[in-house]
């Protein structure tokens, strides 16, 4: 296991993931995922899990005004939330439901799209290909 890989299970165990969907996240055995969080709880390394109930965004640290009954906000605007995935991105989920798959019409290649279902083509320069350099028609 690499330290870029224990120090994102160490931060997505402190966001409360369990260990099942930071081992699919990070494509890493299961086990390997318990037993390291088991080993850094015992030393003091990780902390262990506990739900806070503190106001402040993720990414600038400004307190935020919680409102009853509401869902609790995690940042104070889109502007940290976009930052904050941005740099946070293996924490995203790609699970298949997003995940579509194609072949490009222009070069036969199969590429896979996260999001994007309506996605025609491999890369702008397919796109180009075949929007501008199509042979003469069969009609003139």
């Amino acid at each position: 296991m690499t330290e870029p890989q224990k120090r994102q299970i160490q931060e997505m165990r402190q966001l409360g993931w369990n260990y099942k969907r930071i081992a699919t996240t990070l494509c890493l055995p299961e086990g390997t995922v318990k037993s390291y969080c088991i080993r850094t709880t015992r030393k003091g390394i990780l902390p262990a899990i506990v739900p806070t109930q503190e106001s402040s965004c993720k990414q600038c640290g400004i307190h935020i005004e919680q409102v009853p009954k509401r869902k609790r906000k995690t940042f104070c605007s889109k502007a940290c939330s976009q930052k904050w995935w941005n740099t946070h991105l293996y924490l995203v989920d790609r699970s298949s439901k997003a995940l579509h798959h194609f072949t490009c019409p222009t070069c036969g290649k199969r590429y896979s799209v996260y999001g994007n279902a309506d996605r025609k083509y491999c890369s702008h320069e397919c796109y180009i290909n075949a929007r501008y350099y199509q042979g003469p028609s069969d009609g003139q």
